[in-house]
């Protein structure tokens, strides 16, 4: 499957044509990823203005991918994704913009990687340890869950990956990142990154997630069903400031989600994990 990338552009006046790359987008027409300047200052200095529109429109974009949509206000569709893009590219005139799509023979992942060491020069800065995030995390989940699917079920697995799915609980209806279901859901994932502080909030509401499906549907842990659900974490690096506290919080809360039944793997877990539980799935 061929992948593509766009370069994203801040184009402050658009007479001028003077521009600065500040992300990138690369996408096939299973998946969409994208990446983002981490340090803004140049940029600002760039424009010379309030640059907070750029990065409500990269949070914006991030969101849109997660659900494989091209940018802000996309659509699903029968268009293809590379199509949909490149009249984006030729039709918008504002500060923002993209460079028509580009093909490449690299995995998403790859392409990735080299398109932000090519196009997003970030200033040099004292070297410090990366952290990912909630949001990095759910991207993990969805990406390796994609990856098993793609390998056992080819062009169905698009079919049977459903992205921030509902599963009935005792009280309520409980969103995961990635659920895999044919008509009825086999088994659910979410993840969850100790590699920054984890508030209590998201702890807890990761918590009430197993709980409340467990209450309703006892049979959600039982392996032999093929209906399960992981927590997939990003554990604390030793490198990062405050690592015992992370780990301390990392410890304690893996342990309970595990009480509840729940399977915790972690990143490199997560497509023997899908796989495992594919054998159960019927398409």
């Amino acid at each position: 499957m061929v992948s593509r990338y766009s370069i994203i552009q801040y184009v402050p006046d658009p007479i001028a044509d003077e521009r600065i790359n500040i992300g990138v987008v690369v996408f096939n027409e299973d998946a969409v990823q994208t990446r983002f300047l981490t340090n803004w200052e140049r940029v600002r200095l760039f424009g010379m203005e309030d640059i907070y529109f750029l990065k409500d429109f990269a949070h914006r974009l991030h969101k849109a991918a997660l659900d494989d949509l091209m940018f802000p206000g996309d659509e699903h569709s029968k268009i293809p994704n590379h199509e949909r893009l490149r009249a984006i590219a030729q039709g918008w005139m504002n500060s923002i913009q993209f460079t028509e799509p580009r093909g490449s023979l690299d995995t998403l992942d790859s392409l990735l990687e080299d398109t932000v060491n090519t196009y997003l020069r970030e200033p040099l800065v004292e070297s410090k340890p990366k952290t990912r995030d909630r949001q990095a995390a759910a991207t993990v989940v969805k990406s390796k869950t994609r990856e098993a699917l793609n390998k056992k079920f080819g062009d169905k697995a698009k079919d049977l990956l459903k992205s921030d799915y509902e599963i009935s609980g005792s009280s309520t209806k409980n969103k995961f990142d990635v659920v895999v279901a044919n008509g009825k859901p086999y088994f659910a994932a979410h993840g969850i990154s100790f590699e920054v502080h984890v508030p209590d909030s998201v702890k807890e509401s990761v918590l009430w997630r197993i709980s409340d499906v467990k209450k309703l549907q006892p049979n959600l842990a039982m392996p032999t069903a093929g209906y399960a659900y992981a927590i997939v974490v990003l554990p604390p690096k030793e490198e990062t400031d405050n690592y015992q506290q992370h780990q301390n919080a990392y410890q304690q809360t893996t342990a309970t989600y595990k009480k509840l039944g729940a399977d915790v793997v972690d990143e490199n877990e997560i497509e023997p994990w899908v796989s495992q539980k594919l054998e159960y799935v019927t398409v």
